[in-house]
């Protein structure tokens, strides 16, 4: 058995790489060569490693080739695809479609507009819901009480606004005028501020203290009573008992 190598046939070429774009002597056939027609993985850089295609990216790959696609194109108009319409043109269908959207929208307008969120407090919905009223108010006029608190004074958690002297909450006390004024009028109406409030309830928890203290006091003195009836009975019943062991020992004695 020979070492050499037998010669290669006639007309034989020695093979070359895929494509060497480097190469001036390396021409590219027309059809390109078959390494064109795999199709390319995950690229190679210095943080991945080459990863194989995925199916996906194959069929992918080969439908892109084939310049094919599921939207055929139109008939009429070059360059552009048909239009899929529907099919489930029933009326059932349709009445469905319709009513899930009336009632969905209603629903909103109603969430947005018309409902009274977070007890009143500011939230999302409070521009919205003032709008509402203000509406309501210059067209119909029927806010209830609490629909025009929350128009007038809305209600905010903590101290969300900087408290002033006066505000439009607290008007500024004014001073009554003095009878004989020129209007003729003997008094005027002063409205109540935070001050006269605070120093009414300082003066209604006085005189609740001063009740408690005087029904404590006579609980007391109840009581104090109670345990003096209970030592008088006791003493008068021992007076009653030394009377009478007394007597009868005078008795025997006597005798």
């Amino acid at each position: 058995m020979s070492d050499q190598r037998r010669p290669n046939p006639e007309g034989w070429v020695p093979p070359k790489a895929p494509y060497n774009p480097y190469d001036p002597t390396d021409i590219r056939p027309p059809q390109g060569y078959p390494s064109e027609f795999s199709t390319p993985g995950k690229p190679r850089s210095w943080t991945l490693r080459p990863k194989e295609p995925e199916n996906y990216r194959i069929v992918k790959d080969q439908l892109k080739r084939l310049q094919y696609t599921p939207r055929p194109f139109s008939d009429l108009y070059p360059g552009q695809y048909k239009v899929l319409r529907r099919t489930d043109t029933g009326a059932f269908t349709r009445g469905i479609r319709i009513t899930s959207f009336w009632l969905s929208s209603a629903l909103i307008v109603f969430g947005v507009f018309f409902y009274r969120w977070n007890d009143g407090y500011e939230n999302v919905f409070s521009g919205p819901y003032r709008l509402q009223l203000r509406v309501r108010d210059a067209l119909f006029g029927n806010l209830s009480e609490t629909q025009k608190e929350d128009l007038a004074r809305p209600r905010h958690h903590g101290m969300t606004k900087k408290m002033s002297a006066t505000t439009a909450e607290e008007p500024t006390f004014v001073e009554p005028k003095q009878s004989g004024a020129a209007d003729g009028e003997a008094t005027t109406l002063q409205r109540p501020q935070r001050m006269h409030y605070v120093e009414a309830e300082r003066i209604r928890q006085e005189r609740e203290e001063a009740i408690l203290r005087a029904v404590d006091i006579a609980e007391e003195q109840l009581r104090i009573r109670a345990q003096e009836k209970i030592a008088g009975s006791d003493l008068a019943d021992a007076e009653a008992r030394s009377a009478a062991k007394s007597s009868s020992s005078s008795r025997w004695k006597f005798w």
